[in-house]
């Protein structure tokens, strides 16, 4: 280290500042990216920029250029405004209709000419390129949980998510081995889920068990106002739902995001299986999941069949000739199209085993122009080649879901810093749990017969097996529904003044018609109608007031 260093710590970073300062008198800067939690971080040394940034995404960094400047901020609105950058049309249309398709916005942010830093790399910034470095190994996965739990355990009291669930009830078991935990669960009770019964059933154990109450204002498109100035994600839909848990929370709160990307498998791990030597566990796994999702065996064997036989760059192509024609509804091997009809429906279990699986009934919301432009740049071979076609389309999955729960957390650790004054922390988004997950191939995450049997092995002995036992998730999509009808009005107003449609990304004739079979509770893509309202929200501004 020499004396004009400079290092900014961003994050989780669970080390303290002997560890730190070791690190930098060794000039180790592995050493840095390996400390215990999950964080950013930047050095200035010699006219140079050094970054690192969370394998998750959870801590970003952006990188603007202007006037032969380079510029770093921890939020692209900070560049936007130093720059004078403007929206960036792509980077919204992709978060709505392609969220599967990671290396078209992993590099991207809201705004035109700032770009997100990859995660998890030394990254090197000088004054006109950009050099990166792989991180470190992967730990043993129950050492790294255990450890993640308990540092955080010494900042007592505590509490944590206890939906009863795999997840976050793990990880609050975990915590009461070291302290008195308060588990909190979420419930409606005109719309009830699962969770309430199996939180009860599951409370002792060093937990006091806190129910709360949502009700009409809690829900989905209850309040189409977003009080802080972040990203639009489709959580900001329902800030007041998570807001009311965190008022309960204490000072240090828990939750367990992060859990069903990291130890679940997107069903495109079938093709993982479908090389010899693994085909007898292949018809097996088809088996199972063909009798749980109401699909043909060998309709799954086949499809899964077609995608490890499929380069990124073949389906990232048949991709965009396919964006110019959503209507097409016959399967390939980048996934199912769904007529662009109003409710056809969310994409299936089945359409989701594929390089990039993207429902058709939101392409049509795109506009032909929009479309056009996407698909130049899906056929642009540079795209291709930020894909490690060994890594398989499983890999790429986990990253992408990663990635949206990493956003997912720091929207809610930013409500629980400013509103409540609750430090939120996800010990599944630390640097050494995901890597100790994503070394694992994703067909050995899940199992035919067993809920998440990476984590209950890593957690043997530690809680109790009748956590996983569940073989359900709390399911909150009736919300959703009965969110959206009370809000009817306000959706119809902001569809007719669209923001997007005005940038050019969205028609708003079929956003409309797929609003009215939501309405009518038809089956709707959910999640692509909750990012377009969080966008057009954003778009007018997070200060409150109507939309």
């Amino acid at each position: 280290m020499t004396e004009i260093d400079r290092l900014l710590v961003v994050g989780h970073c669970l080390a303290d500042r002997r560890s730190i300062a070791a690190a930098l008198e060794r000039d180790d800067l592995g050493a840095l990216t390996r400390l215990p939690g999950s964080y950013a971080w930047v050095l200035a040394r010699q006219g140079e920029l050094i970054a690192y940034t969370d394998l998750a995404g959870q801590f970003p960094l952006y990188l603007s250029r202007l006037g032969g400047r380079t510029a770093l901020a921890s939020h692209p609105g900070v560049l936007s405004d130093l720059h004078e950058r403007s929206v960036d049309p792509v980077t919204l249309a992709v978060a709505i209709a392609c969220p599967s398709v990671l290396p078209l916005w992993e590099h991207r942010s809201p705004y035109q000419g700032v770009s997100r830093l990859p995660g998890g790399r030394l990254i090197h910034v000088g004054q006109s390129t950009i050099r990166y470095g792989t991180a470190g190994p992967a730990p043993d996965l129950r050492a790294a949980l255990t450890e993640a739990v308990a540092t955080r355990c010494s900042a007592a009291p505590i509490s944590a998510d206890f939906s009863g669930g795999l997840d976050s009830t793990s990880l609050a078991f975990l915590a009461a081995q070291h302290t008195k935990v308060k588990g909190i669960v979420y419930h409606h009770p005109d719309l009830p889920t699962t969770d309430l019964a199996h939180a009860s059933s599951l409370a002792g154990h060093g937990m006091d068990l806190t129910a709360v109450a949502g009700d009409q204002s809690t829900l989905p498109y209850a309040e189409l106002t977003y009080p802080l100035d972040g990203e639009p994600v489709r959580g900001n839909l329902a800030w007041r739902r998570s807001l009311l848990r965190l008022a309960e929370a204490a000072p240090m709160h828990v939750t367990g995001e992060g859990g069903d990307a990291l130890f679940g498998a997107a069903p495109s791990y079938l093709a993982e299986l479908a090389r010899p030597g693994e085909l007898r566990e292949l018809a097996r796994h088809c088996a199972h999941n063909a009798a749980l999702k109401h699909a043909s065996p060998l309709g799954l064997a086949t499809r899964a069949w077609r995608v490890s036989r499929t380069s990124p760059r073949q389906a990232l192509i048949r991709l965009a000739r396919r964006l110019l024609d959503p209507d097409a509804g016959s399967p390939t091997s980048h996934g199912a199209w769904r007529s662009s009809r109003p409710g056809a429906g969310s994409l299936t279990w089945l359409d989701a085993v594929a390089w990039w699986p993207v429902d058709g009934t939101v392409l049509g919301w795109l506009t032909r122009a929009m479309r056009a432009e996407l698909a130049i740049r899906l056929a642009d071979p540079a795209l291709a080649e930020r894909v490690d076609p060994d890594l398989g389309p499983t890999h790429v999955a986990t990253r992408a879901e990663l990635r949206q729960s990493a956003d997912a957390q720091r929207q809610l650790r930013e409500l629980g810093a400013v509103l409540t004054g609750t430090r939120v922390h996800a010990p599944f988004l630390d640097d050494a749990v995901v890597r100790a997950c994503l070394a694992v191939p994703a067909h050995r995450r899940v199992g035919p017969t067993a809920g998440k049997p990476l984590l209950a092995r890593a957690l043997r002995d530690l809680v109790p097996e009748r956590v996983f036992a569940r073989r359900t998730k709390g399911d909150y999509s009736a919300e959703e529904y009965h969110g959206a009808r009370a809000s009817a009005e306000r959706l119809h107003r902001l569809i007719d003044d669209s923001r997007l449609a005005a940038l050019g990304v969205v028609e708003p004739g079929p956003v409309r018609a797929c609003l009215d079979w939501l309405l009518a509770g038809a089956p709707a893509p959910l999640g692509a109608m909750a990012q377009f309202v969080a966008t057009e929200c954003w778009l007018r501004g997070s200060r409150p007031g109507p939309c």
